[in-house]
């Protein structure tokens, strides 16, 4: 278990990925990009039989395309996921915990070409998976990125209903939480759950400024009226309705989200 401290400053526990588990995930992506090689080499050939140039032309694309394109359209479609990633319940993020984008999975994809292919073909990753605190090969060092065990396969953490502070009905109303993420939702739940954990200044500092940057996603203008925590729990309450319509139960709070 490694920690991964967010840009607010909220420690996360992760698992991460071990030599055999990225290793049965890159022999599930290898035989996917043989299988696209194979089916676009036998494409090339019925297309390009007449013309040996074209053909040889459109195979050296190919293959280029195949390697090098398929892990970066698929960690940036996937979110850090390949089809071996998710096979195995691994995914890749930066090492602040953030999904990674295109920048981070080319800059993967750079370094998985010494990672993979050159000599001696795979051994050089494993060595630096097996010789890094974090289990990163060079793609992930020079990324910023570490493949963790993805959080959607392990078990949910116990459900917590929060309401909105009483009396602050009305100006919760005036929070729109569309543009809240569940990587928003998840580290302001963080917080408000293990917000006793610190001291009384260091809670205080935290939740201003977790609830000065939820004010700057969500363009609301509120947050300075209120007291920090009963913001979080304004615009956390509303993201639970808006997100789990279905599911209201009679409104509960852990005692440690408390504000005090």
């Amino acid at each position: 278990m490694d920690g991964i401290v967010t840009p607010e400053a909220v420690v996360l526990d992760v698992e991460t990925a071990g030599v055999a588990s990225r290793v049965f995930s890159g022999i599930i992506d290898f035989a996917i990009q043989i299988a696209m090689l194979w089916i676009g080499a036998l494409v090339l050939t019925i297309v390009g039989a007449a013309d040996p140039s074209s053909l040889n032309t459109g195979t050296a694309l190919l293959v280029a395309l195949v390697l090098m394109g398929y892990p970066v359209i698929s960690e940036t479609l996937m979110r850090g996921r390949t089809v071996g990633k998710r096979a195995m319940g691994l995914r890749a993020v930066t090492v602040e915990g953030a999904p990674i984008r295109f920048r981070h999975a080319m800059l993967r994809m750079m370094g998985g070409l010494v990672d993979r292919y050159l000599p001696p073909l795979g051994v050089t990753g494993t060595l630096f998976v097996m010789g890094t605190s974090r289990h990163q090969r060079v793609g992930d060092l020079i990324a910023g990125t570490i493949v963790i065990r993805d959080p959607d396969r392990t078990l949910l953490p116990p459900a917590v209903w929060f309401p909105v502070p009483p009396g602050l009905e009305a100006f919760a109303a005036t929070i729109n939480p569309t543009a809240m993420t569940d990587e928003h939702y998840t580290v302001v739940r963080s917080f408000l759950m293990r917000n006793r954990e610190l001291s009384p200044d260091a809670r205080y500092s935290l939740a201003t400024d977790l609830a000065g940057r939820m004010a700057v996603v969500l363009q609301h203008e509120g947050a300075k009226r209120v007291h920090p925590e009963a913001y979080l729990l304004c615009v956390i309450s509303r993201y639970q309705r808006r997100k789990f319509p279905e599911h209201q139960p009679a409104a509960w709070l852990a005692p440690s989200a408390r504000v005090r």
